[in-house]
């Protein structure tokens, strides 16, 4: 047991970093110990300031960015008592952050030492994610400026709006990986080896990314589908409303508020019907099948008197569009046990036409009962053959 313990002992007094002040196995996990602790205080501190925000009602926002802040600041702490507790000094992080990376693969210092003041480091890498999450950021805020005071003001319109808050986005994110990358000293001869690398990537592997992003600047450029279209997918039977266009993928909003993301390649290769593309007219078709028995006057005179009553149907042709016009009734076919009729009517919003019709079917089977209209059903008549016993 003394052995054993003897043995732990050794362990934790073993050094594990060693730039000048060695950092032994304990200190590491006090440091551990102390971060664990301190997680676990942040997230009780944020219960209990979740209870208080919700009984003073504070806008959802607000609440989640002070919730976020508290977190942080806690850890911040945490990790600061943590090192102290610990006694590991800051200079040992400083030395760590800045250690070149480059002497991971090149053991002799004198190589690396001969890359001069390029070295890539941690402290290089995490300058850079800060320029380009900051460039993010401003990004945003520079979007939302533009877009609620400047391009609403202009009353431009929404797809337009969001080709051009696109490409502005495009371009601080552009900016701000050349600036991160030249804080990290890369050079363009190295950018251009990257981009020869991704070339060959592309060409092997990344055939379905390369797609879906030409297919990007087409749907931007050729404008077949635009924000706010409303479009069906046959083949994967989708059906909604475009809320957004993006390089690699299209988000389609469903009727249950359900965000589809399809890629753009399927949207250019694929049929899709872009039923809002010049207008959000749409043409109802209301399929129905009576018995052999019934008046045929009376049935189109019925569907008629359906379809002016519903107070969504266009009653009044619309002179400058000559396809839309008055509900009209189509005796399209003698079936093997129906006389089939169709009601054709105008709506003004395609995305209302799963209601319309809807309501449209309970109209017409309380007029069918009211004048004894039968809608027929499939029925087969069997007729045996007697035979002589044997």
């Amino acid at each position: 047991m003394e052995e054993l313990i003897q043995r732990l002992r050794d362990l934790l007094e073993t050094p594990i970093i060693t730039l000048d002040d060695p950092v032994e196995a304990s200190q590491i996990v006090l440091l551990i110990v102390t971060l664990g602790t301190s997680f676990a205080l942040a997230a009780f501190l944020r219960w209990w300031f979740r209870r208080l925000f919700n009984r003073l009602r504070l806008a959802q926002p607000l609440e989640s960015r002070l919730l976020a802040l508290l977190f942080l600041t806690i850890m911040i702490i945490g990790t600061i008592l943590g090192l102290r507790f610990a006694g590991i000094g800051t200079g040992v992080l400083s030395k760590f952050f800045h250690y070149p990376l480059a002497n991971l693969f090149q053991p002799s210092t004198t190589e690396a030492d001969n890359i001069g003041e390029h070295n890539l480091t941690l402290a290089r890498l995490f300058y850079a994610f800060v320029i380009v999450f900051g460039v993010f950021i401003l990004s945003k805020y520079v979007q939302w400026i533009l877009r609620v005071q400047v391009l609403q003001a202009f009353q431009i319109a929404q797809h337009t709006q969001f080709l051009l808050l696109r490409f502005l986005h495009y371009g601080f994110i552009i900016l701000g990986i050349l600036i991160s990358l030249s804080a990290i000293g890369v050079s363009l001869t190295s950018i251009a080896l990257i981009f020869g690398g991704l070339s060959i990537g592309i060409g092997f592997g990344l055939q379905n990314i390369a797609s879906n992003v030409v297919s990007g600047f087409i749907l931007i450029f050729e404008r077949p589908i635009k924000i706010g279209d409303l479009v069906e997918i046959m083949d994967v039977n989708i059906f909604g409303r475009i809320s957004s266009i993006n390089l690699r993928s299209t988000v389609i909003v469903s009727l249950d508020e359900k965000e589809i993301i399809v890629p753009n390649s399927q949207l250019i290769t694929e049929s899709v019907h872009n039923l809002t593309h010049a207008n959000n007219l749409f043409r109802l078709r209301v399929q129905v099948g009576v018995s052999y028995g019934s008046d045929v006057e009376l049935v189109k005179n019925v569907l008629l008197a359906a379809a002016d009553e519903h107070l969504g149907v266009i009653k009044e042709p619309i002179p400058n569009m000559s396809n839309v016009t008055p509900p009209f009734v189509r005796f399209t076919a003698f079936g093997n046990s129906s006389l089939d009729f169709e009601l054709l009517a105008w709506i003004p919003d395609s995305f209302q036409r799963f209601d319309v019709a809807s309501d449209l079917h309970f109209i017409i089977w309380h007029k069918f009962k009211e004048h004894n209209i039968t809608i027929a059903f499939p029925q087969l008549d069997v007729h045996f053959d007697p035979k002589e016993d044997e």
